[in-house]
């Protein structure tokens, strides 16, 4: 069951991943680059609107309804995010008492899309707890689809970034309307005690959501304060590429793997749970890794075909960093910091976040001042590899997550083969064109996946052979 519904949610979210990097590619060419800093800086405030106000109905979703079959939390949910949405319009405007210079239509912006993006993210997770892989591809599909096709329709009526931002909303509404319209089964009531158990769990976690909304936006806001949204718009499309890929492909893993260790953990088999924590790294890893390396080695054929002229030579500059740093931050938040979550410990997790926004915020003033870009991009990295070094240290308290060196080794060589092809396959390329990109992304992947059958990294060879096997009893009739 596993592998059958990673491949599911590996779609729903690769497909999006490749929607959104031809948007990214059509954006950085069809706008300026002030106009694409409006939208990183529309992206990031309703980042952290989402993470202060919704964070903890959507983690609290994703832990409790995952653990039961024939709990139904929807009712409950929906109350409690009506409530929310009522606390957040009541509040938000008064950052104009405060803020003379916010723009309203900016503001009424952010809070359009973090409305809509957390409402279909919150039911996006009843359909995974719910083990439905199928139907959360279909709604992130086409929402994905949905707000490229109105981001096009804003920028060609001129409306620029805030055009992009209302498409993102847009598109977020029409996933959650296919939400409601494709499930007819019955809402269970609200229920006093559910409320109870999601607002302990989750309330909790508003400090870990807004630490890390602040930590993952407050980077491009700073870039943008000290040196302007020329190159705010620059960093947000080399910090947007890795999470296109990285944690788009991270993200299917997680989906398919922690409602099943929820699962197990609910049957009080810890052996099971270990197990299927082990099942996960090892699948992270296998789609990550190589993903990472692509991108790094990679990254000027990356930059110099997907990517407009004015962004090219700041993104492949940064590029490299940034996916390191991006891997350490998927180490941590999808692996480690289930830890706390298994053990029930939402002040751990907190307070990790909490440290890791101070680290980021310390640092980038420092390096971004010093530095300018690459001090940026040098502060993200370090940022990430001490807040993944604080997460393991916490998780000895909590839930000790296994790291089985045995199973992962065989990713780590197929890795390194990867990269010496991709190292050899651009020494004899020239150029930085679409040809160049198609001939070194083959020669990694081919040696990555070469080296993994191999190896029979998570069972490649044995799965392979057995499909083959009866893919040819089916062809023969036997």
């Amino acid at each position: 069951m596993l592998n059958r519904h990673f491949s599911i949610y590996l779609a729903a979210y690769v497909l999006p991943a490749a929607v959104g990097f031809f948007a990214i590619t059509a954006y950085t060419r069809l706008l300026s680059l002030a106009e694409y800093g409006v939208y990183v800086v529309g992206m990031s405030i309703a980042s952290i609107l989402g993470a202060v106000f919704f964070a903890w109905i959507k983690l609290s979703v994703s832990r409790y309804q995952a653990m039961s079959a024939e709990a139904d939390f929807r009712g409950t949910a929906m109350v409690g995010f009506a409530l929310t949405v009522a606390v957040l319009c009541a509040t938000a405007p008064l950052v104009l008492l405060f803020r003379s210079d916010v723009s309203v239509e900016l503001l009424l912006a952010c809070m359009f899309v973090a409305i809509m993006a957390n409402a279909v993210d919150v039911g996006q997770e009843f359909e995974r707890a719910k083990l439905r892989p199928y139907r959360f591809a279909a709604i992130a599909i086409v929402r994905s689809i949905s707000s490229v096709g109105f981001g096009l329709l804003g920028i060609w009526l001129g409306w620029g970034g805030m055009g992009l931002l209302a498409a993102f909303g847009l598109g977020s509404l029409t996933g959650i309307i296919l939400n409601l319209v494709g499930d007819r089964s019955r809402v269970a009531r609200f229920q006093r005690s559910q409320f109870m158990q999601l607002a302990r769990y989750g309330l909790p976690l508003t400090l870990a959501g807004l630490s890390v909304a602040l930590y993952s936006t407050c980077d491009r806001l700073i870039v943008a304060y000290l040196l302007g949204k020329d190159a705010a718009g620059i960093f947000g499309v080399a910090a947007d590429l890795p999470r296109q890929f990285m944690v788009m492909i991270a993200s299917s893993v997680a989906a398919a793997t922690v409602p099943l260790v929820f699962r197990s953990l609910s049957e009080k088999s810890d052996a099971a749970t270990r197990e299927r924590l082990t099942e996960s790294l090892e699948l992270l890893l296998v789609v990550v890794a190589p993903v990472a390396v692509w991108l790094a080695l990679a990254a000027d054929q990356v930059a110099g075909t997907l990517v407009g002229v004015d962004f090219r030579a700041g993104v492949s500059a940064l590029l490299p960093m940034l996916v390191l740093a991006r891997f350490f931050g998927i180490a941590n938040q999808f692996y480690v910091q289930i830890s706390f979550q298994l053990a029930e410990r939402p002040f751990m997790l907190a307070a990790q976040s909490f440290l890791t926004l101070v680290v980021s915020v310390l640092l980038m003033f420092a390096l971004v001042a010093g530095y300018g870009l690459y001090g940026a991009a040098l502060a993200t990295l370090a940022t990430e590899a001490i807040g993944f070094l604080v997460a393991v240290v916490l998780m000895h308290r909590a839930f000790p997550v296994p790291f089985d060196v045995n199973r992962l080794a065989g990713i780590a060589v197929s890795v390194a083969a990867m990269a010496a092809a991709i190292l050899l396959a651009r020494s004899q390329v020239a150029g930085t064109g679409l040809l160049s990109l198609i001939i070194v992304s083959l020669a990694g992947g081919i040696a990555y996946a070469g080296t993994a059958w191999l190896l029979n990294v998570a069972n490649l060879r044995t799965l392979s052979l057995r499909f083959l096997r009866t893919f040819n009893r089916k062809a023969l009739g036997v």
